[in-house]
């Protein structure tokens, strides 16, 4: 056996579960967790920002499109 197949089995053993899941935390909030999501994988969002100054624009910019965005969508009926 490897030595991670003798953790696994420690593990198992005392009773601890497998989870490739975050522990739910009293600041845990999906909606925020999908917008940063969003955010991070938006086209030209940068490995690092210049400077706090890019950041806050390239924020500025993306709040602008993602209001925008997500206001056409209330535009839709649920019907369509």
């Amino acid at each position: 056996m490897s030595l991670l197949s003798d953790i696994a089995l420690l593990l198992a053993d005392l009773g601890i579960i497998k989870s490739h899941s975050r522990p739910h935390v009293s600041n845990d909030n999906p909606y925020s967790e999908a917008q940063f999501k969003t955010l991070k994988y938006r086209p030209g969002f940068p490995d690092r920002f210049g400077s706090i100054e890019d950041a806050r624009a390239f924020c500025q910019d993306f709040f602008a499109w993602y209001r925008r965005s997500t206001s056409r969508l209330k535009r839709v009926a649920t019907d369509q």
